[in-house]
């Protein structure tokens, strides 16, 4: 405080010198040195009353402040008295209490023992119930087994005969095949629970009664079990033979796929890939193969067909013998008709040029489908050391350590490998057919033009015999 005041007089006393330095500086007809001094005085006085004011608010804050922390003190001091006490009374209370336990020990006797192995088998026991679909017909069997296994206190006989019966009614419910509603999520709107018929085979299938959709048992967050939808539900028959399940009549025999796993086998299937998947894991290549294949084998079935019917005219025609533009053997009766009264080299010569207009025609589109049929492996293998390059760059960028990393690299370069073989093989044998095909009706064109020669040379011969 002292040195609080010797700073407000040097404040003072520096504000009195600058006035004077401005008085002096001033004009002398501005103020008089008296006035200014006066002016002087009053100021100073005004901040010692400031600064008086600011003391002692200054000192009544202190005093209060001080009586807060003497209260402060006190309540504390009560406070850990409190505590003390409450101390005392917990440990004479523990005591009170072991004391009571091992009395009911002592009483208790075999009945003890009789409810450690309770609880041991309700511990072994509880999760296979909990993880059972019967549970969620067969409600609140685990909450009356937890609460004796739970419970400090002896249980009656009533209570303890919870879980023999829990158990004989799961040995029953493997047995059922039964409907019942439980709430299932993934099946309201939105992916939301939704209560629904339920379709049980024991203890090992659940399905909706209306879709064939399989369930399964899921464990939430804070260990607590609740009915789910697969979100991949399996592929196949299985669907339709739960539906077939719900819908059957009492005394139809009928069959149901069982799942021993309880639904983990299910849950596999439900994440196989399905055809569009495997199409998708070809890529790029995969799409080309198919593509070619398609092209080629629509080829391959127009060719079969066109031959077939151009092979059943020509048939018609040989017996008929009838000249006309209707197939390739009727323009060659046409072309001999034509030329019948030349010469035998002149007519074997019209006919064989006749031949060979014929010849594209009827060998169309044969040479594509053959390229098909070589470029497919080819394509093949180029996805396989696509596919080759995608694992390599994974592990490299990756390592070695999850095999799912490389699992899109080596899915390309299998499926394209495939995809190659499937589409070079049923091309291969279209393009023997329609190869086949289109020789058979050659041979025909050349084997009756070689005849009209030969009849044609039969008539020359026997005019001049």
């Amino acid at each position: 405080m002292k040195t609080f005041k010797s700073s407000l007089k040097a404040l003072g006393a520096a504000f009195l010198l600058g006035s004077a330095a401005l008085v002096a500086s001033a004009p002398a007809s501005a103020q008089s040195l008296s006035d200014v001094l006066a002016k002087v005085r009053q100021d100073a006085n005004q901040m010692s009353a400031e600064d008086a004011a600011r003391l002692k608010q200054f000192q009544a804050d202190k005093n209060s402040q001080a009586a807060s922390m003497e209260s402060a003190r006190n309540a504390l001091a009560v406070a850990e008295g409190k505590a003390r006490t409450l101390s005392a009374e917990f440990d004479a209370n523990e005591a009170q209490l072991g004391a009571l336990e091992a009395q009911v020990t002592a009483q208790a006797g075999d009945f003890q023992e009789l409810l450690g192995q309770f609880r041991s088998a309700a511990g072994a026991t509880m999760p296979e119930i909990a993880n059972s679909f019967a549970n969620f017909d067969y409600k609140d069997r685990v909450d009356g087994i937890a609460e004796i296994a739970e419970a400090r206190v002896l249980p009656n006989r009533g209570q303890l005969e919870r879980l023999p019966k829990a158990m004989l009614q799961e040995m029953i419910a493997q047995s059922e095949v039964k409907t019942f509603t439980a709430p299932v999520n993934g099946l309201g709107d939105g992916g939301s629970i939704a209560d629904t018929e339920l379709v049980r085979v024991g203890v090992f299938t659940t399905a909706t009664a209306n879709g064939g959709k399989f369930v399964e048992v899921k464990r939430g967050e804070r260990g607590e079990t609740f009915l789910e939808v697969f979100k991949t539900q399996p592929a196949g028959p299985y669907a339709g033979a739960m539906t077939k399940l719900a819908r059957a009549a009492e005394g139809d025999l009928v069959k149901a796929p069982v799942d021993p796993s309880k639904g983990n086998l299910f849950g596999i299937l439900g994440e196989l890939p399905k055809f569009s998947d495997r199409i998708q894991q070809g890529g790029t290549v995969g799409y080309v193969i198919m593509g070619l294949a398609t092209i080629g084998l629509l080829l391959a079935f127009y060719k079969m067909f066109s031959l077939f019917t151009m092979g059943a005219a020509m048939r018609n025609t040989a017996k008929t013998r009838q000249a006309g533009t209707g197939n390739p053997l009727a323009r060659v009766f046409e072309v001999y008709e034509s030329n019948r009264n030349r010469d035998i080299e002149t007519l074997e010569l019209k006919l064989d040029e006749k031949i060979l207009q014929e010849a594209p025609a009827i060998e169309r589109f044969n040479d594509i489908i053959k390229v098909f049929a070589s470029v497919a492996p080819l394509l093949g293998l180029l996805g396989t050391v696509i596919g080759m390059i995608i694992t390599f760059t994974a592990i490299t960028i990756y390592g070695a350590g999850d095999p799912k990393l490389m699992a899109g690299g080596i899915s390309v370069a299998l499926m394209t490998t495939v995809f190659g073989l499937v589409a070079a093989i049923p091309l291969l044998l279209s393009h023997a057919v329609v190869s086949s095909m289109a020789r058979t009706n050659q041979q025909m064109l050349d084997e009756q033009a070689a005849g009209l020669i030969a009849e044609k040379m039969e008539a020359v011969h026997g005019g001049r015999a």
